[in-house]
């Protein structure tokens, strides 16, 4: 027994000096926890709208609004201050990749660095922060603002079984058509067209977005659009 007693009380020591500990005779090595990197998610991100002012090269800053969706849709509103008091929308797809969220649009892609949940930062072309003073954060929102004031957009008009829909070029998503508003004239040119049955045909439009009803199918996230007034046909190549 002293033996024994001897052997477990060396063993406990050297736990010991190994910064572990003994219970009844068995050793446990210390545990050391490190902090989980914190994950940026998709719901974290979207849906939800950003604001600020971004630098521009030829007035004093542009205000900017950038709303997020969950189907990978944004919208990007844009006032160029000091300039002009128009506002301009596009639209496209936004991706998230680690650290750095990317607007992809038709004619330019915007990187942005992301800064936990509240904030998007500008960066450059390369994904590098832009050096220098000029203000470069868009801030979330408290509440979600979609940019649903009417705006040009241009996309595929098709109607099917009292259908109509609108693939919007940007983003390349589709959006059911309301038979309100300017729809009429829209229908009527696209008849004039004498396509064949189920065909698309490109359109330019003023419009606005609506929240989906309730009555509709389809996914609720997903906005339905309204006609303000059909412009002229479309013939943009580039549309998704």
């Amino acid at each position: 027994m002293a033996v024994f007693s001897t052997a477990c009380g060396s063993e406990t020591r050297a736990a010991a000096d190994r910064g572990g500990s003994a219970t009844d005779g068995v050793l446990s090595d210390s545990v050391v926890t490190v902090p989980a990197v914190p994950t940026i998610t998709l719901a974290a991100l979207a849906p939800a709208s950003y604001s600020g002012t971004l630098p521009c090269a030829d007035c004093s800053g542009i205000r900017t609004t950038v709303a997020l969706f969950p189907d990978s849709t944004y919208r990007l509103s844009e006032r160029y201050e000091g300039k002009s008091t128009a506002v301009e929308v596009s639209m496209g797809r936004w991706e998230q990749r680690g650290g750095t969220l990317t607007l992809n649009g038709l004619a330019r892609t915007m990187p942005f660095g992301v800064g936990g949940e509240d904030t998007l930062r500008l960066l450059d072309q390369s994904g590098k922060p832009i050096a220098g003073n000029a203000p470069v954060t868009l801030v979330r929102a408290d509440s979600m603002d979609a940019l649903r004031g009417q705006a040009g957009y241009t996309g595929t008009f098709s109607y099917l079984a009292d259908a109509p829909t609108f693939r919007e070029c940007g983003s390349g998503q589709t959006y059911p058509v309301l038979m309100t508003g300017g729809y009429q004239a829209l229908e009527r040119a696209y008849t004039a067209a004498k396509l064949p049955p189920g065909s698309g045909q490109q359109v330019v439009v003023l419009a606005r977005f609506r929240a989906r009803p309730n009555t509709m199918e389809g996914p609720k996230e997903r906005d339905v659009m309204e006609i303000v007034r059909y412009l002229e046909p479309g013939a943009n190549p580039d549309c998704r």
